[in-house]
């Protein structure tokens, strides 16, 4: 298998884990039926061991594929730019979603706060991320 198809690989199945396992961390913050403390718990184990590792390995393949041939992504296709801003915004909801499960489990917070909001706007950008590649629309 030649790396760059291995690194493509590799960027989507983390991407599945990763994008899967968010959810599942803002579905346990959200899950109001349950203690604060051990509902971040749960989320906060999801997030340490799924979620972040996840998102790890897929940017490190992403990052790699992408500065194996610059040219090709953002000289020739275009379509990156527009899948990169949305990448963005769902690390930068990543992130939130796994601090505010941090702080249920700490006790900082007793409620879910905007999470259910984060996770639709995740899901979306999200899905606008991978319409871009799939249907290389230029930004």
């Amino acid at each position: 298998m030649k790396l760059d198809v291995a690194l493509v690989w590799i960027h989507v199945t983390a991407n599945v884990f990763w994008i899967g396992a968010i959810v599942a961390v803002g579905l346990l913050v959200c899950a109001d039926k349950i203690d604060a403390k051990i509902r971040g718990a749960l989320a906060a184990d999801v997030y340490r061991k799924l979620a972040a590792p996840a998102f790890g390995i897929s940017f490190l393949a992403g990052a790699g594929r992408l500065f194996a041939d610059t040219a090709y992504y953002f000289k020739q296709t275009h379509f990156m730019h527009l899948k990169l801003l949305f990448a963005l915004v769902v690390i930068g909801l990543h992130h939130a979603i796994g601090a505010r499960a941090k702080k249920l489990a700490s006790g900082e917070a007793t409620d879910a706060g905007p999470t259910k909001a984060l996770l639709g706007v995740l899901a979306v950008s999200a899905a606008i991320a991978v319409f871009a590649v799939v249907f290389k629309l230029p930004a």
